[in-house]
């Protein structure tokens, strides 16, 4: 691993991410728009340390969280507005079909990613690029207000305890261990919400 700051920095640094990341978590589950500005704020500092520790597809993702978290607070605001709950979106589900789908979807393009990052020297191209593509669709998800995003969270975050621990980032993997149990109670909260909208819940 290239490392251009030193390494109880570049800790330090982690541990300000896992903070806000956490905080990000709580208030994304609790149904509350400003946690998006965490999610922001520990994206930012996510871009700048995986360019310092030199992994670039890292930095691509968390760039990407940046947009989504921006997105996704404006989408969660704009859709308050024109619902009867006044504060939040509707939950929505997807069918299995859908999700059979878009499985199919993420594992193409983990395919061409794996290929791309292999040109300019990856390496772990294939748990890179599923990683990667599969994080793109669980926060589309999130911000959409879509049930299952927590159920995708859930494996993600299993599978990204052993990707950063291989990358001397224990602080990271530790990290995707606690969130992998907060999207699972993230999970309950959003389903007894869902269940509450209404007798017969919105799906999609």
């Amino acid at each position: 691993m290239e490392i251009f700051l030193p390494m109880s920095l570049v800790h330090t640094i982690e541990i300000s991410i896992v903070g806000l990341n956490l905080v990000y978590l709580v208030l994304i589950a609790t149904n509350r728009a400003i946690g998006w500005w965490f999610g922001v704020a520990a994206s930012v500092l996510s871009v700048w340390l995986f360019i310092e520790v030199n992994y670039l597809a890292e930095s691509v993702l968390y760039l990407y969280y940046v947009g989504m978290g921006i997105y996704g607070y404006f989408n969660w605001k704009k859709e308050a507005k024109t619902t009867t709950t006044a504060t939040k979106i509707p939950i929505t589900t997807r069918s299995p079909l859908y999700h059979v789908g878009l499985i199919a979807i993420g594992l193409i393009l983990t395919l061409l990613l794996a290929q791309l990052l292999k040109i300019i020297g990856s390496e772990n191209v294939y748990a890179d690029a599923i990683s990667t593509i599969f994080s793109f669709i669980a926060t589309w998800m999130v911000a959409r207000r879509i049930l299952e995003n927590w159920i995708y969270w859930i494996v993600i975050d299993l599978f990204s305890v052993w990707l950063y621990g291989v990358r001397d980032l224990p602080i990271y993997a530790a990290q995707m261990a606690v969130f992998s149990i907060m999207a699972a109670v993230g999970y309950a909260l959003w389903r007894r919400e869902y269940l509450k909208q209404s007798k017969d819940p919105v799906t999609e």
